[in-house]
């Protein structure tokens, strides 16, 4: 088994992802997302004739332009963040009320609110490429393309999880049926339990399940990912895929904590990220 000394429950935070959007961070999040299109587009097959490009581009718009939310997850941002004061064995820090999402303007909210929404961006400028390109193999007519398509790369991703949670929790970016990019989830890895014959169980602090270490339960046998949650999304639907995110460990502002207790320690900083 590959553990992390990572708590959900002390490491964690303490509040649940539950987030109103402000216009102007609505745009950011469009133009992230919307970015990451051609590159999406171009990462899928063999397209000579730029065929293959000129069907999903607009699919991926349409995707997009269709599901901006009012209400968003900063589950990355969450995600990202934890993973940081943990390295640097820093308790994470929370707002006016440690069970309350900060969604407020006093400043000790505003403060937190404003990083977390910075490690969202960060999050997602170097995945939301490849988050793009799976739901592009999972809902498009591409060839190859498919829940199989998804089955392995999921396995990969799967057998080369531990070499990640070596260096210490690790972000992992989770593929559902839904075809809103909004509604797909980031999570952040803290162990994982390999059966030996394409099952297995993946341990996580998920920031929608705050307070309790959470898991996924998979099996990829199958025609297509099978997994048991413990925090499922009926907005993202079925699991279908994940992957281990690219993740570069970041210095976290000074912002107030509270008495939460101390954090076990830090994993040794990783000599390469991904």
């Amino acid at each position: 088994m590959a553990r992390t000394a990572f708590q959900a429950a002390t490491n964690g935070f303490p509040f649940i992802n539950s987030w109103q959007m402000k216009q102007e961070e609505r745009v950011q999040l469009r133009q992230t997302l919307t970015g990451a299109t051609g590159q999406a587009a171009s990462s899928v097959g063999n397209d000579p004739f730029g065929m293959i490009r000129a069907m999903v581009t607009p699919q991926l718009d349409a995707w997009i332009d269709g599901a901006l939310p009012d209400y968003y997850g900063l589950c990355g941002g969450m995600a990202f963040a934890a993973a940081d004061h943990f390295r640097l064995n820093r308790p994470v820090p929370h707002g006016l009320d440690p069970n309350v999402t900060p969604n407020s303007e006093d400043p000790m909210d505003k403060a937190l609110r404003d990083y977390l929404w910075k490690r969202q961006l960060e999050s997602l400028q170097p995945n939301a490429p490849v988050l793009l390109t799976w739901m592009i193999m999972l809902h498009l007519p591409v060839p190859g393309a498919g829940p199989r398509w998804l089955r392995d790369r999921t396995r990969e991703q799967f057998n080369n999880l531990p070499s990640f949670l070596a260096h210490g929790p690790w972000p992992l970016a989770l593929i559902g049926s839904s075809t809103s990019p909004f509604n797909n989830h980031q999570v952040l890895a803290i162990g994982q339990e390999d059966h030996g014959d394409g099952t297995g169980t993946i341990y996580l602090y998920d920031s929608n399940g705050p307070g309790h270490e959470q898991t996924i339960k998979l099996d990829m046998r199958g025609e297509m990912v099978q997994a048991v949650e413990s925090c499922p999304s009926p907005e993202r639907g079925p699991l279908r895929g994940f992957f281990c995110e690219h993740y570069t460990p970041a210095i976290p502002p000074d912002l107030p904590t509270g008495s939460k207790p101390k954090p076990a320690p830090a994993a040794r900083p990783p000599s390469r990220t991904k």
